[in-house]
């Protein structure tokens, strides 16, 4: 469990992506040089300082998860946001409330955004409001410099986690694709 504190305590994303992109990952890499990017068991781990693994201990009901419920997992896990490129599709299922934006985020945006969802993620763990969806309508505000009508840039997501690992694994992920 410390292990995963630390890691959780300098990550800064869990990357997300159906096959290696070679131009998204120098993106990653480059722009990620001093905060961890966690890579989930069924990527292929890319080279960089950055990337590290993202496991859990209890692989029993990690195992029964598919790619994108893996990545959400791990995503409230570590209290980090999903980072990806255009695979927001993946997530349609599992999504709460989608965050649309005038156009699609260039890295500038992308970061900040990326930033601001680890902080929206952070204090929902820390509050006390129980009903999730009330809380995300209000937390969306945090999104206002991007807002529109156009573009779906994110979502916020969550599965269902079962009662013994709830202690640990709370909250939800927003997941974010920034446009390279």
């Amino acid at each position: 469990m410390e292990d995963i504190v630390a890691m959780a305590k300098n990550m800064r994303a869990i990357l997300y992506l159906r096959e290696i992109d070679e131009n998204f990952i120098k993106f990653v890499s480059k722009y990620n040089r001093r905060r961890s990017i966690a890579v989930p068991d069924f990527i292929e781990m890319p080279t960089g300082k950055c990337f590290i693994p993202a496991s859990f201990p209890d692989k029993k009901f990690y195992s029964t998860l598919n790619n994108a419920e893996k990545a959400i997992f791990l995503s409230m896990l570590y209290i980090a946001p999903i980072l990806t490129s255009s695979y927001l599709n993946d997530f349609e299922k599992y999504e709460i409330m989608p965050i649309i934006a005038k156009e699609k985020l260039d890295i500038r945006e992308g970061l900040r955004h990326l930033r601001i969802a680890e902080y929206s993620m952070l204090d929902y763990r820390l509050s006390i409001e129980e009903n999730i969806e009330n809380y995300i309508s209000k937390d969306l505000k945090r999104f206002w410099r991007i807002k529109g009508e156009k573009e779906k840039v994110g979502s916020y997501c969550t599965i269902h986690i079962p009662d013994e690992l709830k202690e640990i694994v709370k909250g939800y992920a927003i997941v974010i694709s920034i446009e390279v």
